[in-house]
């Protein structure tokens, strides 16, 4: 098993912008370090003039004029590095936020349908966006602070240790206690606890969704405050967590604060008999000691540093979970050419449920091109798992299902979409405009055919009787729609894709008879000459001869044709 830092979901997006992150640490490196010359130089500074001011002889010859020139080219140092490093750092952030969502969305779309159908859509937003804002904050938070922190521990030690050695060995401990072993410690206790707030806040988002999404059920029956309730329990339990990670932060940075000071007392006090001894002058000890209270800058973000570490770990946990899931469909074959005729073939074709001991038990089938085909059958007896082998959706536990000759895991992906048009028993709808819902399949379809799909579906009064036609904005999942427009209107996106084997499951729920019998008759002409196959709890009667089929707690009975 891959570690978390291996996983693809991470590198790949980081790597183009690696330079930009070492010229962001270089820039922000030399702030810092501008920044602790310009308080130790000063101290030593004004220490040195006093000292040289005592005496009219070492006044006459005191130079202030390099010391000054190299104080102030610190301070603009710090300035342009400290502005540079946020320019830099900051638009490399912002697009490796970008590539992350790109790759996690990757990731996803070679999920689907299986397993990602599975997955709940709190989780789905949890990982797509709280995980890689996550994973984002890295980088910035982390990476960067630590490595300045590094660089600087590294420099005051090296300071001090030149002005003495003894006084080195008196601050080191208390430096080395700040710059690493709070945030260590810190990050230990705060890993696991990340890893719990980010299962947590998927399961708040999660209920969140359920909550608001069936707002209207459960004020009917009268259950909204007792959901209610139990979203707010989740949610204190998701705040408490965040406060208690939020009060490790700050006594983690207290405790470093603490630490940094302790270590200039220490350097005083070693350091006042040094001076008294002639061993260490005086300007000399100033430096040090602010040389090591200067450390804070650097020193006080590595507390939020390692635990944002500790945060993004648990977000490449997580994304690379995602990065390592299977699809349960593997598009491997040659076949570029979609089919032309619709004509298919199945033998010996079986299919369980996941986790069930039911399913399609095998069966033969053969079905030429142009065949109306209605599957007949009880909830649950296996018509839309046949719909979804035929579509390739799933694949066969057992036999094979041929398309026009070729069977289906030999076509290349995009060559089986383009030869089977699915309308899934529960049709998606985007909160879009109608011709953008339509022209999902292929967004070059002029609005003259847009609108012929859906009079095929009996819909061209309801588009003549919208404010603003096909530029209509839909809610998300239809909301303003009826069940029944809805369907038609996810319906005739199908038919728009004009592909030789159409399949429909449960097309004409929620119709009246009139327009069910328009609808048919509609969609039977649009068809034409391509295959039909329709799952309806309802007898379906089409203007040709029709084969229907029975499924009976996953029995396929045998063909009979219908010449009403």
């Amino acid at each position: 098993m891959r570690t978390p830092d291996e996983r693809p979901v991470w590198k790949l997006a980081l790597r183009p912008h690696a330079g930009r992150f070492a010229l962001a640490f270089a820039l922000g490196g030399l702030a810092v370090l501008a920044s602790l010359g310009l308080l130790a130089l000063s101290g030593w500074f004004i220490t040195a003039a006093a000292v040289a001011g005592a005496g009219a002889a070492t006044a006459a010859v005191f130079d202030i004029f390099r010391p000054g020139a190299v104080i102030r080219l610190c301070a603009i140092v710090r300035t342009a590095g400290r502005y540079g490093e946020r320019l830099l750092s900051h638009d490399a952030v912002l697009g490796l936020l970008a590539d992350l969502r790109l790759v996690c969305y990757r990731a996803l779309a070679r999920l689907a349908p299986e397993p990602l159908a599975r997955w709940s859509e709190g989780e789905l937003l949890q990982r797509a966006i709280a995980d890689v804002e996550s994973l984002d904050e890295a980088p910035l938070r982390a990476w960067l602070p630590l490595g300045w922190m590094l660089l600087v521990l590294a420099l005051v030690l090296v300071l001090i240790g030149y002005v003495s050695p003894a006084l080195m060995l008196a601050a080191a401990p208390w430096l080395v206690a700040a710059a690493i072993g709070v945030p260590l410690a810190s990050s230990l206790l705060a890993a696991r606890a990340m890893r719990e707030l980010a299962a947590r806040a998927g399961q708040r988002r999660e209920a969140l969704i359920d909550l608001m999404r069936g707002l209207t059920t459960l004020c009917l029956y009268g259950a909204f405050e007792a959901r209610r309730d139990a979203w707010r329990a989740l949610d204190q339990a998701v705040i408490g967590r965040r406060l208690r990670h939020r009060v490790l932060e700050a006594c983690a940075q207290a405790l470093i604060v603490l630490l940094v000071g302790l270590g200039g007392w220490q350097l005083l006090r070693s350091g006042d008999r040094l001076v008294a001894g002639g061993t260490v002058a005086a300007p000399w000890l100033v430096m040090a000691v602010l040389a090591s209270l200067a450390t804070l800058e650097a020193f006080a973000p590595v507390a939020g540093a390692l635990l944002a570490q500790a945060r993004s770990r648990a977000a490449q946990r997580r994304l690379g979970d995602l990065a390592d899931a299977r699809p349960a469909l593997r598009f491997e074959g040659a076949v570029p050419t979609p089919a032309r005729a619709g004509a298919l073939q199945l033998r010996g074709v079986a299919r369980r449920h996941p986790g069930r001991a039911d399913g399609i038990v095998p069966f033969d089938l053969d079905l030429p091109a142009g065949t109306r085909l209605v599957v007949e059958g009880r909830s649950g007896a296996g018509k839309s798992t046949l719909l979804k082998l035929l579509a390739r959706v799933v694949d066969p536990d057992a036999g094979r299902i041929v398309l026009d000759g070729v069977p289906l895991p030999d076509y290349r992906e995009d060559a089986l979409r383009a030869s089977v048009a699915l309308l899934p028993q529960r049709p998606h709808l985007f909160a879009m405009s109608v011709a953008d819902n339509l022209g999902l399949g292929d967004p070059r379809i002029d609005r003259a055919h847009m609108r012929a799909a859906l009079e095929a579906v009996a819909l061209g009064d309801w588009l003549d009787g919208l404010p603003h036609g096909f530029d209509t904005r839909l809610g998300e999942y239809g909301t303003g729609l009826s069940g029944g427009e809805a369907r038609r209107v996810a319906l005739a996106s199908v038919l728009l894709r004009g592909t030789p084997l159409v399949l429909l499951d449960e097309p004409f729920e929620g119709l009246d008879a009139e327009t069910e019998a328009a609808v048919v008759a509609g969609v039977d002409r649009w068809v034409g000459a391509g295959t039909l196959i329709v799952v309806s709890h309802r007898p379906v009667r089409f203007g040709r001869p029709a084969a229907r089929l029975r499924i009976e707690a996953g029995r396929v009975s045998p063909l009979r044709l219908d010449r009403t």
